[in-house]
């Protein structure tokens, strides 16, 4: 009797631990700018970047305590910018700021999950330690993904062909 209760107790606090952390993390991110619909739009492209980062940062001790989108973000100088990371008092708590708008242009959900993700992988290498080998520009990943050159019947490539010689007048 004494063991089927100790089991319901450790299964109680247990489901709620994690309920507690599921709602943690929904709670994280304010939405404060957008229609209905782009909100909904934005929790929906958000939602793997918060659920592949904040793990990883909760186990090297980096507290995230809020995501909050707003409708734009400017330095001191007036010069718009996609996100900013702030620490707050407690050395590994930050509040991530990401911007709807980049002057008079919306962003796209994808641009601003592309730039949270970004700051929790920059929050991710700061608290790891890691440190990057290698990184590969935007035009050279283009270019090595281009469309492969068409082959003939035995799999060998095409020889260019060559343009015509210009006769001499």
């Amino acid at each position: 009797m004494a063991c089927a209760v100790t089991s319901v107790l450790v299964l109680i606090v247990v489901s709620s631990h994690g309920i507690s952390r599921y709602r943690w993390r929904t709670l994280r991110l304010h939405l404060l700018t957008g229609t209905h619909r782009q909100r909904t739009l934005l929790r929906r492209v958000l939602a793997p970047v918060l659920r592949e980062f904040l793990p990883l940062l909760d186990r090297a001790v980096q507290e995230v305590r809020g995501i909050v989108l707003l409708p734009t973000l400017s330095g001191a100088d007036g010069k718009p910018f996609a996100a900013e990371i702030e620490q707050l008092g407690v050395a590994d708590a930050f509040v991530i700021r990401l911007a709807h708008r980049m002057g008079s242009t919306v962003c796209h959900p994808e641009e601003v999950a592309g730039a949270l993700a970004e700051d929790l992988l920059f929050l991710y290498r700061h608290a790891a330690a890691v440190t990057v080998v290698r990184q590969t520009d935007a035009a050279v990943a283009a270019q090595q993904t281009a469309t492969p050159k068409l082959s003939n019947r035995n799999g060998l490539a095409e020889p260019a062909e060559q343009a015509p010689a210009a006769s001499a007048a």
